[in-house]
């Protein structure tokens, strides 16, 4: 098969698997993060914090980037976890978002630090980045686990702001005992089980398309970027309620819960709880690559 024909192959993959859950507008998306604003990102741990950010500039150095001074874009940044670091690793920071509230928080800590960090408060989905004055701007351009790059035309508006170099990450495995939390609850949604391999679409995080489309979108161009695998695990014993609501609360940033389904996911966190304590033991699995984009036209 010529290059060009695997290449619109997994365009055209890709561009089938995006999900159509509902129709969701960038007022809807702002409006679920803002809503979570307050306390995303607080629950990671300190030393898990610390590892992924040593795992992450060991392969950005490994890839030749270099923080100190070079000028970088965030797209999805929420609070500033990858922000802030490379603004205190030298960096000159800009961090998109969709929701002034998160980026409220960024700027508020990066203040208390004495970090200057530009923000841009904007839909990634919609973004006209000539207008924004990024198109092949940066040294680096950065995608997290973010819902912002949700198809193959996000990933290119994300490579043709880079001038050198571009990072993507997401988790690709999630898994609960008890065959995890997922499954019944997607089931309550009345949705279809993923059980495709984790490198696939099943793996994907926060409505974005997990990792096989953008890797290999980016082999069939003949990009080969560096990657990297990490894995924790986790056992967070919390009251049924709280972890009913944080379910309700993960579950809800990509479709709209009904009563009776928020309803639902409760009495499954209550009945699966005993004396009142829930207890998931998880094992997450999550990629990081990072690839060049010199000498390459992204449109």
């Amino acid at each position: 098969m010529p290059e060009d024909e695997n290449i619109q192959c997994w365009v055209d993959f890709w561009k089938a698997s995006v999900r159509n859950r509902e129709a969701v507008t960038d007022e809807v998306q702002a409006a679920r993060w803002n809503g979570m604003a307050d306390h995303f990102g607080k629950g990671m741990d300190g030393e898990r914090r610390h590892q992924r950010m040593a795992g992450l500039f060991a392969l950005l150095n490994e890839a030749g980037f270099s923080p100190e001074g070079a000028k970088v874009l965030d797209i999805g940044c929420g609070p500033g976890a990858l922000s802030l670091p490379m603004a205190r690793a030298g960096a000159k920071v800009t961090s998109l978002d969709i929701s002034g509230a998160m980026l409220a928080r960024l700027q508020e800590t990066a203040r208390e630090e004495g970090l200057a960090i530009d923000t841009a408060e904007c839909s990634w989905w919609s973004a006209d980045i000539d207008e924004l004055g990024f198109r092949n701007t940066f040294d680096l351009v950065i995608a997290s686990s973010t819902p912002a790059i949700k198809d193959v035309e996000t990933f290119d508006r994300m490579m043709a702001c880079s001038r050198k170099y571009c990072y993507y990450s997401g988790f690709i495995g999630m898994g609960e005992e008890k065959e995890g939390a997922r499954h019944p609850i997607s089931e309550i949604l009345g949705e279809e089980v993923r059980k495709g391999h984790a490198f696939g679409p099943g793996g994907r995080a926060h409505g974005g398309p997990g990792m096989l489309y953008p890797f290999m979108y980016l082999y069939t161009l003949g990009v080969r970027p560096l990657l990297k695998f990490s894995g924790w695990g986790r056992n967070e014993e919390q009251g049924w309620a709280e972890a009913a609501e944080k379910a309700i609360e993960r579950f809800g940033r990509n479709r709209q819960l009904s009563d009776g389904q928020k309803q639902k996911i409760r009495d499954y966190y209550r009945d699966a709880a005993i004396d009142g304590r829930y207890k998931p033991e998880r094992r997450n699995i999550s990629c990081m690559m990072v690839w060049t984009v010199k000498n390459r036209d992204w449109n």
